[in-house]
């Protein structure tokens, strides 16, 4: 009974109808549904071009560390024999497996800046470790082998192109393997050929099972049975089992499960692969990626609910009209909703189509600022997945922005509709009072006689001001500067091409020969030079005066995380940990022109003083921050310490200074409570033992520095191969590179909110004026002049302009405080500065805008006579 006494009249029930109708009216309001299809596009556009560049991006940078690692696998268990590998290979619950046998690694003087190891795969295995060749077939015969292209141009052959492999396939290749037996030259044919990758941490020579099993026969015993092995290093012809997982989530546990399941030894040599998708993301890129997708669709959000409450207001006496002929609140809903819908269709579809070409052109450009694999192409990755997101996000940010304007419609009785007025408020005030000329009063009541539609107006603008603004201050605060030292404090630095790759095992800490040195001297230009020598390990035994030190100091802090603190600790055969008063510690030795380019913490550094060979200067733990108060000291200036060599050797010096080595001059590892001890290089030399540098490092004046990089590119590359140099220049084009990507990617969203804050207030400006057609001619009527009328709608573009610039340049403000500053203290290399310099800037270009547009609208609106405007009352 209390539904039926609701109903006016007859009730229809026809969703057909609704459909149809719904489309009628869509057909017929051409112009309106240009503006409405535009912003859907728009908002659709933006979600397709960020999802096409971020999945592809996500995808290439996926596929760029599993190079890196090794593999796409989810984990491998290592060194196995022949009957552990099978217990795994038959276990049913896993995805895949497949097997990597290590036969040895390719040695000599082509492949010193290359680590190359020689391995048998199977054909699985060499597809997820990226080496199954692109041209030829993997090996069968015992002399046929697959080389990787950068192994091929190691040996002075042309592998650049498909065709380039194509015309090698066949020939020879005396290859030296260290192996089980040592090192040999083997002849092996070329049988197939994979693009090598620089990022990868080896190059892969696949032999076939027969050479395999003749050079490096899998061993019966097992490799964790007896200890001895591992002292030993037998892993020649160990079998290395990789394994995907059905579901790869929490690795770790189910590795464990395999384990147990397939009774391998409990102490079993596993990795898990950290490039597997489901590794962890860093709380920062989370909180980047979220908050981009959040402003897509807040801005989204802004346009459409505004166009789509324009859109009701001006269908409102319709909607009155179906009310009184018996249409349901329910059927108005579904009304709007298909109306909604209708305007989707075409707005995602255009939307889809240009943000996935303007990603696509966009791809490359973002990709050639990022570190990726020389491999990785630039076309799109993700499929049919991004059309498939951004649509569902474009529609669910539409049918949530026309949810207000629906509830609008659904909700207003039938004689409120035909009688509504956006301006009946309005008109009853304006005419009050002798101010009814005031163009301000007019304008400022115009203006926030809807207070939530000039909200949305002014948020929608302040935020393009505000994406501006944290762009510009992260990048005001990139440090080139500290990006550079952190990998070169000098214009060049030269050293042994394995001193500083990561990717091989044995490096040589003396690799700068007297030959080089004796070539530099000769170079004009050069303003100073120094070497830097070092003793890799150095056990040093602490006295009980220095370990006492060293404990209160650093042990027994509690600002120093647990781990670091536990480091001295050692197991005893009780199995019980006990202190051991000893740390592994880097011993340099530095000519004058290397120290002065170390940060000093405490104590002053005496030329004079240290070249006796009486001083030592020590590093401080560092806690990973910038700032100095972030040190710890192990001894401090002027206290005597203790200093041993490898030969037992003890010598005493007194400490002149503690210091921070940069990343660029140091070992580049960290080791124990990674201790480090600077001597004279004439003092290092006659306690440690005669040697060449480590590192040779120089100034070059300006004028000379093209000349110089040239001679050491052409140096290293002919006259000593086993070298390898840095300069500055290049770290600068990376830092340039770097910042690009942010100013290409910030610049497209900042354009694009800006666009939107735009459209949002033309759209406001268009829908005021035409819904005020009838009150603007009633006034103009009783004397009004068109002059006064376009002096108030430039007021009101200046009204929403100045609280834009003081909503934008606020919010700016509270973003670069608690937002762009956080993100800038996770990168090493940023120096926060705050600044509202954009927002100065963008804010006269954005009042210049707001005056201009309502004056060009109104000329175009107003072209109609008085009368031909007052008929709209008949209406």
């Amino acid at each position: 009974m209390g539904e039926r006494s609701k109903m006016t009249g007859p009730r229809v029930n026809n969703k057909k109808l609704i459909r149809k109708l719904a489309l009628k009216t869509v057909k017929a309001n051409s112009r309106k549904n240009i503006v409405i299809i535009a912003a859907i596009a728009l908002c659709t556009f933006m979600f397709t071009s960020i999802f096409t560049i971020g999945i592809s991006i996500a995808s290439k940078y996926q596929e760029s560390t599993q190079r890196q690692s090794g593999g796409s696998s989810d984990a491998s268990f290592k060194y196995l024999t022949e009957a552990e590998y099978d217990a795994i290979a038959a276990d049913t619950s896993l995805k895949q497996v497949s097997k990597r046998i290590y036969v040895g690694d390719a040695v000599g003087v082509k492949l010193l800046k290359l680590h190359t190891e020689v391995c048998y795969c199977e054909e699985t295995n060499a597809h997820e470790s990226f080496c199954y060749p692109e041209a030829g077939h993997m090996p069968m015969e015992e002399d046929e082998a697959v080389f990787s292209s950068l192994v091929l141009k190691a040996f002075g052959m042309k592998a650049e192109t498909f065709s380039d492999y194509e015309s090698l396939l066949g020939k020879s290749i005396s290859l030296q393997i260290d192996g089980k037996d040592g090192a040999a030259e083997y002849d092996l044919k070329i049988s197939g050929i994979y693009t090598g990758d620089r990022i990868s941490q080896a190059q892969m020579v696949l032999v076939s099972e027969a050479f395999q099993e003749k050079y490096a026969p899998t061993p019966t015993e097992s490799y964790y049975g007896d200890n001895s092995m591992r002292v030993s290093g037998d892993i020649y012809g160990r079998i290395s089992a990789d394994v995907d997982f059905h579901i790869p989530f929490n690795i770790s546990k189910q590795v464990y499960n395999v384990i147990q399941r397939d009774g391998l030894p409990e102490d079993v040599n596993t990795g898990i692969n950290w490039a597997s998708a489901t590794g962890s993301v860093d709380g920062t890129s989370l909180l980047l990626m979220s908050g981009l997708l959040f402003t897509i669709f807040v801005s989204g959000y802004l346009i459409i609910n505004n166009i789509y409450r324009i859109n009701v207001y001006s269908d409102i006496r319709s909607y009155g009209l179906l009310k009184t002929i018996g249409t349901s609140s329910r059927q108005l809903k579904s009304l709007v909703k298909w109306q909604a819908v209708y305007h989707c269709i075409p707005g995602i579809f255009l939307g889809l189509i240009f943000g996935i070409c303007v990603g696509a052109l966009l791809l490359p450009m973002v990709m050639s600022f990022l570190n990726f694999s020389d491999t990785a192409d630039t076309g799109i990755r993700g499929g049919i997945w991004i059309p498939l997101f951004s649509a569902l996000f474009s529609y669910i940010t539409v049918r949530i922005s026309v949810g207000r304007a629906i509830k609008f419609a659904s909700r207003v009785s039938p004689m409120e509709a035909l009688r509504y007025s956006e301006n009946a408020e309005f008109k009853k005030k304006s005419s009050k009072g002798s101010h009814a000329y005031d163009a301000a009063r007019f304008a400022a009541r115009n203006v926030f006689r809807e207070r939530k539609r000039c909200f949305f107006v002014v948020l929608s603008l302040s935020l393009s001001m505000v994406v501006l603004n944290s762009v510009y201050t992260l990048l005001k605060g990139f440090d080139e500067d500290k990006y550079v030292e952190h990998f070169i404090k000098t214009d060049f630095s030269v050293a042994d091409a394995t001193t500083d790759n990561l990717s091989v095992a044995e490096k040589n800490y003396a690799g700068v020969t007297d030959a080089f040195l004796s070539a530099l001297q000769k170079q004009d230009g050069i303003l100073d030079k120094g070497n830097i020598y070092a003793e890799q390990y150095s056990y040093q035994e602490l006295n009980d005066r220095d370990y006492k030190r060293f404990s209160e100091r650093l042990l027994e802090n509690d600002t120093v995380d647990t781990w670091m603190r536990d480091m001295m600790s050692v197991t005893d055969e009780s199995g019980e940990l006990s202190l051991d008063n000893a740390t592994i510690a880097k011993v340099y030795g530095m000519d004058d022109y290397s120290i002065r380019n170390l940060q000093f913490i405490h104590g002053e550094y005496d030329e004079e003083k240290f070249r006796t060979g009486k001083y030592i200067i020590v590093n401080e733990y560092d806690s990973g921050s910038d700032t100095v108060n972030d040190f710890v000291s192990y001894f401090l200036p002027g206290e005597t310490i203790q200093v041993n060599n490898n030969n037992g050797e003890v010598r005493e010096y007194e400490v002149m200074a503690t210091a921070n080595i940069p990343y660029a001059m140091r070992i580049q590892y960290y080791v124990d409570m990674d201790v480090a001890y600077v001597l004279p290089s004439e003092e290092f030399l006659d306690f440690f033992g005669d040697r060449s540098p480590m590192r040779t490092l120089f100034d070059t004046t300006d004028e000379a520095e093209p000349e110089i990089e040239g001679w050491l590119q052409d140096y290293t590359g002919n006259e000593e191969k086993s070298l390898t140099y840095t300069s500055r220049e290049v770290y600068k084009k990376e830092f340039a590179g770097f910042t690009g990507m942010i100013k290409v990617v910030g610049g497209l969203l900042t354009a694009m909110l800006a666009l939107i804050g735009i459209l949002n207030l033309i759209n406001t400006l268009v829908s005021s004026i035409i819904s005020r057609r009838l009150e603007l001619a009633m006034l103009e009527a009783v004397g009004m002049t068109k002059s006064m009328q376009r002096k108030i709608i430039k007021l009101e573009g200046l009204i929403y302009g100045g609280l834009a610039a003081l909503c934008g340049g606020v919010l700016s403000a509270i973003f670069s405080l608690f937002l762009v500053k956080g993100i800038g203290a996770e990168m090493w290399f940023y120096t926060y500065r705050f600044t509202l310099v954009s927002v100065v800037f963008i804010v006269p270009i954005m009042i210049v805008i707001a005056v201009i547009i309502p004056d060009v609208i109104y000329r175009i609106s107003m072209k109609e006579t008085v009368v031909e405007r007052l008929r709209l009352a008949e209406a």
